[in-house]
């Protein structure tokens, strides 16, 4: 490893990609789109789904695991858009959350698993959904 700094100018950064991963929803597979979100945002996610809370003096920080993974899903799918109206409006729901409540109703467990998976993968994360949730939790 070199200490030089030019490694670290922005220019030599690389902008991430879109990828594609063939995924079983519903019972069939689909192509699907997904792009990593920036560190940013997921710090956003993060606190945006913490709660604080005091008890007996003492911070105590809890996450909503559910809400959190499903952002992250949302803000990571870029094939189907789930911020598009005219894909809500064909499962007669409005907005990203409630269209992908509406999907998890027709799809098997282990499909949803798999989806968040991916998502997590695209992330960078390593590890799984659950770790990244308790990790979020702290």
């Amino acid at each position: 490893m070199s200490n030089n700094f030019e490694e670290f100018l922005m220019e030599s950064f690389e902008e991430t990609r879109e990828t594609e991963r063939e995924v079983t929803l519903g019972g069939k597979k689909k192509l699907m789109k997904f792009k990593p979100i920036s560190a940013d945002l997921g710090d956003k996610l993060r606190k945006k789904n913490r709660k604080v809370k005091l008890v007996k003096g003492q911070r105590i920080i809890e996450t909503d695991q559910d809400n959190y993974i499903s952002d992250l899903i949302i803000e990571t799918t870029t094939c189907p858009d789930l911020k598009n109206s005219k894909l809500q409006a064909s499962w007669g729901v409005m907005g990203a959350v409630e269209l992908l409540d509406a999907m998890k109703a027709k799809m098997k467990d282990g499909e949803f698993s798999e989806w968040s998976t991916i998502v997590s993968e695209v992330n960078g994360y390593d590890k799984s959904t659950s770790e990244l949730v308790e990790e979020a939790k702290n």
